[in-house]
């Protein structure tokens, strides 16, 4: 039923800002932990640039004390580094170490509302049975993988690179570049400041036009470039003379925090190039996140149908009824090829409640789709349908039975779809009961007891009459108001079904039933048939 679409290319664009804008809000849905984290890891890296710098710069008065053979400004010198050296491998890993917790932090809360999102509104049905409209083509089988591969592994890489290599650097870069072209203007002035701004923007080019293919040469461009940050400190010294009145331990001070501010601002420009890399890649797991998710907030708000609850209000005599439906498969909807009349259109129908309700008809009248529509998972294309029950007042059985995988327990899987910690222990006894009852009781020995974890699959493992069984003991379990049953019984022999029908009468007060054509029951007190349309699926 899903539509097959072209896949889709994304690029560093305008499209990459608004697309990483609407994840921000799930990044940061408000002040919390996360954005605290932020804030602490850019100071951090703030603090450590700082103490980066005084690191880099007493190096030169080391020089000075060694030259002027001064033993107690040494001996200061020694400890005051020692302390700066402390404090920055303190701030360094305090820095890597605030930056992990704070991927683990927007990782959860970007996840956790991708996931709201994808479980709400029957999104999830919608994306991976319905219609894809896109996402992650060409092959529909593969699209459940995709999906998964975006809200986990996309969004750890993005979150990963944001944390880790673009916030650190994103917001201190400029201030650092600015700061040590300063630097290097006091020093070398706008020459200087023109020889290294030049040799980035050659070296960039180079890079992307020549050295990509020669690895080789690497390790020499490295060399070069710390050889470049000495030779460029002739042109004060040599061309301009601005060092003639220095004394040779000022001197050799000067030029070593020279060679440190050129150096420096040399690193600043290539973590600036691998910045833009990293954002260039966090760009297309930005835009294929903010697809899914403009897809999925689309299916939450496009709803033109009028879906009325009552919460099984006394007043209501209905259980729902129809004012001139048509409804296809949501596939065809949209497809001009499929003509009007191969639809189901026109279907004016009112269901009073404690009654018993069967659909039969042919196969591919729609009698399953009526189903899907009241159940929500599909919409008509026209018309009004209104429903007078609630989720929790109702359950709906289709012909093969899903059981949740894992290795869950036999209790587990008739509590489903509730989870073990909202029941109670001391409904074994009833469990017992309900599967004696629809003779089933040798699945208890099969599992080693009833709260023992089964050491294999239920889908797998059970016949399908045991799993039609096994869905009806949901049923006779949670003893809903209304039980929708899609052929829920047709691996069941007519005796099996006559004793299933009579248990479903004393737990339920209504059933709505659909049959093939040729099978009927004496339980049945409303006939409705589908016999007059048909749509071509």
């Amino acid at each position: 039923m899903a539509r097959l679409q072209p896949a889709k290319d994304f690029y560093l664009s305008f499209k990459f800002v608004t697309s990483f804008a609407s994840l921000l809000r799930l990044l940061y849905p408000r002040f919390e932990y996360a954005a605290a984290l932020t804030i602490f890891s850019l100071l951090a890296a703030g603090a450590y640039e700082v103490v980066n710098y005084h690191s880099g710069t007493i190096i030169g008065s080391f020089y000075s004390a060694l030259l002027t053979k001064d033993e107690p400004k040494f001996w200061n010198l020694f400890w005051k580094a020692t302390l700066i050296y402390f404090g920055q491998c303190l701030l360094l890993a305090t820095t890597t170490f605030a930056c992990w917790l704070l991927n683990i932090a927007i990782r959860k809360n970007l996840v956790t509302a991708l996931h709201k999102y994808y479980y709400r509104n029957n999104t999830y049905h919608k994306l991976n049975s319905v219609d894809n409209i896109g996402i992650d083509n060409p092959l529909v089988f593969r699209l459940i993988n995709k999906i998964d591969q975006r809200i986990t592994q996309d969004a750890e890489r993005m979150c990963s690179m944001l944390s880790k290599n673009i916030y650190p650097y994103v917001l201190i870069c400029p201030g650092v570049i600015g700061f040590y072209t300063w630097r290097t203007w006091a020093t070398a002035g706008p020459f200087g400041v023109g020889l290294i701004y030049g040799y980035f923007i050659i070296g960039v080019i180079a890079n992307r036009l020549i050295v990509s293919p020669i690895t080789k040469w690497t390790a020499r461009a490295e060399k070069s470039e710390g050889d470049f940050s000495y030779a460029i400190q002739l042109f004060p010294i040599f061309v301009f003379h601005a060092y003639d009145d220095m004394s040779p331990s000022a001197l050799a001070k000067q030029i070593s925090n020279n060679a440190f501010y050129f150096i420096y601002l040399i690193n600043s420009f290539t973590r600036l190039t691998d910045l833009a890399m990293y954002i260039g890649e966090m760009a297309g797991y930005s835009q294929r996140l903010s697809e899914l998710l403009s897809y999925m907030k689309r299916v939450w708000e496009d709803d033109t149908i009028i879906w009325e609850y009552d919460d099984d209000s006394v007043d209501s005599v209905d259980l729902f009824h129809t004012e001139n439906l048509c409804y296809a498969a949501p596939s065809d909807l949209n497809n001009e090829l499929v003509s009007v009349r191969e639809r189901v259109p026109g279907l004016t129908l009112r269901v009073p409640k404690c009654k018993t309700l069967l659909i039969t008809g042919k196969s591919g009248v729609g009698k399953t789709s009526l189903l899907r529509m009241l159940k929500k998972l599909w919409k008509p294309s026209m018309g009004n349908l209104l429903r007078n029950f609630t989720h929790d007042n109702t359950m709906f059985l289709p012909q093969r039975p899903y059981f949740p995988t894992g290795q869950l327990s036999l209790r587990q899987q008739i509590l489903f779809p509730r989870i073990e910690s909202e029941e109670s222990a001391k409904d074994d006894n009833k469990i017992l009961d309900i599967l004696q009852s629809l003779k089933i009781w040798s699945l208890v020995s099969m599992c080693g007891g009833l709260n023992e974890p089964s050491n294999f699959e239920w889908q797998e493992t059970l016949s399908p009459g045991e799993q039609q069984r096994l869905s009806l003991a949901r049923v006779l379990y949670h003893q809903p108001s209304y039980v929708f049953l899609d052929e829920a019984t047709s691996s069941l022999s007519l005796d099996a079904e006559t004793e299933v029908y009579s248990l479903l009468k004393q737990v339920s007060r209504y059933s709505f039933l659909i049959f093939p054509q040729h099978l009927f029951s004496s339980y049945l007190a409303f006939l409705v048939t589908l016999i007059c349309y048909k749509i071509y699926l």
